[in-house]
């Protein structure tokens, strides 16, 4: 069944974020311990949900959909050449929904001129970048909040 990817709409958010929250809940939880996970993955706010909508960084959003439902999203920074987000719902894991919003992040960011995406990934998604062609540049940690910091590994790919 083909994935569809389409930008994210204001009023999918919430569910944005949702997607987001069951990927790092499922799919990385037995890769960090649950301090990560928490912080990773915190509830979602009114509050949270506004400071996502402000979008300070220009993110440019996308909704992955099966069916006509949304099943991943992902999200590119154009101005940094940044692959920023790439997360499906368990249920559709290794099913080819990543593969299909990786591929349009990178067409979307060489549209845009950039012609090197770096992102910072997780432990968990390491092997799903590297059968991309990212390459890690380094490991260290990554800060998601304060006190609470996360293995990570810093990859990089050329698009053109």
């Amino acid at each position: 069944m083909p994935v569809f990817l389409r930008p994210m709409q204001a009023a999918e958010a919430r569910r944005f974020l949702e997607i987001h929250h069951a990927s790092v809940r499922s799919l990385a939880a037995s890769d960090y311990p649950p301090s990560v996970i928490e912080a990773w993955a915190s509830t979602i706010t009114d509050e949270r949900l506004q400071r996502f909508l402000q979008n300070r960084d220009s993110e440019i959003r996308l909704i992955a959909e099966l069916d006509g439902e949304p099943v991943g999203i992902g999200a590119l920074v154009v101005g940094n050449s940044e692959l920023r987000a790439c997360y499906v719902l368990p249920t559709v894991a290794r099913r080819g929904v990543g593969t299909a919003i990786v591929a349009e992040i990178e067409r979307l960011a060489c549209e845009q001129g950039v012609r090197e995406l770096h992102l910072e990934s997780s432990v968990t998604a390491e092997p799903f970048y590297a059968a991309l062609g990212y390459r890690v540049e380094k490991r260290g940690e990554h800060r998601i909040a304060p006190g609470v910091s996360m293995a990570a590994i810093t990859m990089r790919k050329r698009i053109d």
